[in-house]
């Protein structure tokens, strides 16, 4: 019986002396989740909407009044500067030209005698200068009825497309009456109204990204023109010109669009990140435990930070793209603590 109670005993004390020496070894071991430092883009994005307009657009406008004869182009037609548009009834003033031009030859004639007797002393300078100032006049009535039967001819002032045309022959036209409308379709662009407070980081040359609504699986690609100096005083925001490129056998973008720009005001496309419950902070300091090979230790490394965005920390150096670090318990961890990774750390809610 006593040895029966001395075997139970050892068994038992050999047991406990067992289980210390497990609790120890699992104490020794941190139990941690991963994270990849990986790139990611953490610029500080806005999006406004705007309407796609032509750059350079004019209004063709009758410059003389009268009866349209006859129109040449209609909306889509492409013209270039120069090409006649329409033509207003110049009739009268072709008449009123050949009584002009009888009234300058009589001007010339009777300027002509008078400075032949003015030179001989026959007739007084003021008469002289009389004549003078009648032939003056006449070539000035000349000129006036020559000016309107050109502007008769109603010419394109620039290549583009014509998108309105607001007359059809027999209508009467009055002077400074809008006719036509060209734009060039070369270089669209949307002017969008940007806050203050994200109009810094806006730069010209600066590449955006455009969304069409009438386009809504495509991105096309653009670039910021020029920022206007001064606020807009009905509005209060800054006029942000920007322009769309258009390449070949995309679909095509007309004025009128609604465009949903995206800028990037401060940009960061290729930052270093890591999870902010990677970093450990010590007297002023940041760190990181990057995990070895085998991932069952870890390495403590000093670390510059950026900026916080989207959920994560933007690394400057210390680390490189692709090391793994330790992304929790990492206050239980020390410069070459053995670990066991349970997992990878999954961000949600929060855009990369």
């Amino acid at each position: 019986m006593k040895n029966t109670l001395l075997f139970a005993l050892s068994i038992f004390l050999w047991s406990c002396s067992g289980e210390t020496e497990t609790g120890e070894t699992s104490s020794s071991e941190v139990v941690v989740t991963s994270a990849e430092v990986q790139t990611r883009n953490l610029s500080d994005t806005f999006t406004v909407s705007s309407e796609v307009i032509a750059y350079r657009r004019t209004y063709v406008a009758a410059r003389i009044s009268g009866l349209v004869e006859e129109v040449h182009y209609e909306e889509t037609q492409q013209v270039n500067r120069g090409d006649v548009l329409a033509e207003i009834d110049v009739r009268q003033q072709r008449i009123d030209l050949r009584r002009a031009n009888a009234a300058l030859e009589e001007a010339r004639d009777v300027f002509e005698r008078n400075q032949t007797l003015y030179e001989s002393d026959a007739i007084s300078r003021a008469e002289y200068l009389s004549s003078q100032r009648a032939l003056e006049q006449a070539e000035s009535d000349v000129e006036q009825l020559e000016l309107q039967i050109e502007f008769g001819t109603v010419r394109a002032p620039m290549s583009g497309v014509i998108t309105d045309r607001l007359v059809e022959p027999g209508n009467n036209v009055s002077v400074n009456e809008r006719m036509f409308t060209i734009r060039d379709m070369d270089l669209l662009v949307v002017r969008p109204g940007v806050s203050e407070l994200n109009l810094t980081g806006l730069e010209e040359g600066q590449p955006v990204e455009i969304k069409l609504d009438v386009y809504p699986d495509q991105i096309f690609q653009g670039s910021i023109r020029r920022i206007f100096p001064s606020v807009d005083a009905e509005t209060g925001l800054f006029t942000v010109e920007v322009e769309i490129y258009q390449e070949t056998g995309q679909p095509i973008i007309r004025p009128g669009y609604l465009a949903r720009i995206r800028f990037a005001a401060d940009q960061r496309e290729d930052a270093l990140t890591v999870p902010p419950e990677a970093i450990l902070e010590r007297d002023g300091e940041r760190y990181l435990f990057v995990l070895n090979e085998e991932q069952d230790a870890v390495s403590l490394v000093s670390v510059t930070t950026g900026i916080s965005r989207d959920g994560f920390v933007e690394i400057i150096d210390g680390v490189l793209a692709g090391d793994v670090v330790a992304a929790s318990n990492i206050e239980s961890l020390e410069d070459a603590s053995v670990v066991r990774v349970v997992g990878s750390f999954r961000r949600y809610g929060f855009s990369n």
